[in-house]
């Protein structure tokens, strides 16, 4: 039978899934980088709301997470939970003060799975609770991306300014190499280090760069902030990791000498 967890937030919930069977852990592991939003899609950035995204914590029957979550109109909120497996009932449960989450625990880290969320009242300024009811049941998916580990390669392409005909010719191939920390940050991000080689047309050779992935987004930079060229890159990934599409890559001399490129880079 196949092992069922369900996550709650907000208020204490036992979902009873109807069998007897001995509890027997997940085939995997519910550690790891998590992406929650409402809709029938995951999509980077999270474009519904609510939206979840960060860490979760599995240790034995205990289980943590630290999510940032984005209310309508408010800027995003690092919610940290806590909780534990029940191994009568097969379920999972969290306490927090905002949200309620229900979700089947997937066969495999990176399958898209049904999620029900359901929201607390926010108050935008104090972030408290402000009324004791419970939104209506937000149809949402949820997924766990695969650590971004390994050498990414791909065609850069210069992104040309707009009503301009023609562009320098430093478009050509480009490779990303990162490794991603197995611990997150205090915000839920998982910190990555590495580097990226420009195309051999550009001139612009390989910089190290570091920065964080939290659920499918992804943002890089140069760490010697001040010291030109500055480097900077914003870009997705996909679930199971094997692409990064590269959504704005900067390569800054000045503050008006900027080139930038897109792109889609696969693991090699």
């Amino acid at each position: 039978m196949r092992t069922r967890a369900h996550i709650a937030l907000l208020v204490p919930l036992v979902f009873l899934l109807g069998c007897g069977l001995p509890y027997t852990p997940p085939v995997s592991s519910l550690s790891g980088n998590w992406q929650i939003q409402a809709g029938t899609a995951i999509t980077s950035p999270p474009n519904t709301y609510p939206n979840f995204v960060g860490a979760l914590q599995e240790q034995g029957t205990q289980v943590s997470a630290i999510f940032s979550t984005a209310p309508n109109r408010v800027s995003p909120q690092v919610i940290n939970f806590t909780g534990s497996f029940n191994p009568t009932t097969e379920s999972l449960a969290f306490n927090s003060n905002f949200f309620e989450i229900g979700f089947t625990d997937p066969s495999t880290p990176y399958t898209i799975t049904p999620v029900t969320v359901i929201g607390g009242c926010f108050n935008p300024i104090t972030t408290n609770v402000v009324c004791p009811a419970v939104e209506p049941l937000f149809p949402s998916v949820g997924v766990q991306i695969a650590p971004l580990n390994g050498t990414y390669t791909g065609t850069l392409t210069v992104s040309c300014p707009p009503n301009t005909s023609s562009c320098p010719a430093y478009s050509g191939t480009g490779t990303l190499t990162l490794t991603q920390s197995t611990t997150p940050n205090s915000s839920g991000q998982f910190p990555l280090t590495g580097t990226i080689t420009f195309p051999s047309s550009s001139g612009f050779g390989t910089h190290t760069i570091s920065g964080t992935i939290s659920g499918e987004g992804i943002i890089l930079y140069d760490p010697t902030p001040g010291i030109v060229p500055v480097v900077s890159l914003t870009a997705s990934t996909n679930p199971s990791a094997t692409q990064i599409t590269v959504s704005n890559l900067a390569f800054a001399v000045t503050a008006s000498d900027i080139v930038t490129y897109t792109g889609t880079l696969v693991r090699q």
